[in-house]
């Protein structure tokens, strides 16, 4: 039995309260994310170095009108 076939099986086997666990840790492994280019982690590191202060709250509300 080749190991695709092991997992479906292992699947088949699941009780129903474990399908929604089951489901989401798949869609992780398989989860393709690109890799993170130089650039990127360039720009990453200098808002690292640099952080905003960001909006208050009270500016959120003050923009939206709540």
């Amino acid at each position: 039995m080749s190991e695709k076939e092991q997992l479906h099986h292992l699947v088949d086997q699941l009780p129903d309260s474990e399908m929604v666990a089951a489901k989401r840790f798949l869609q992780f492994l398989s989860a393709k994310e690109a890799p993170v280019d130089p650039e990127m982690l360039a720009r990453i590191e200098a808002a690292r170095a640099n952080p905003s202060l960001g909006i208050s709250h009270q500016e959120i509300l003050q923009q939206f009108g709540k």
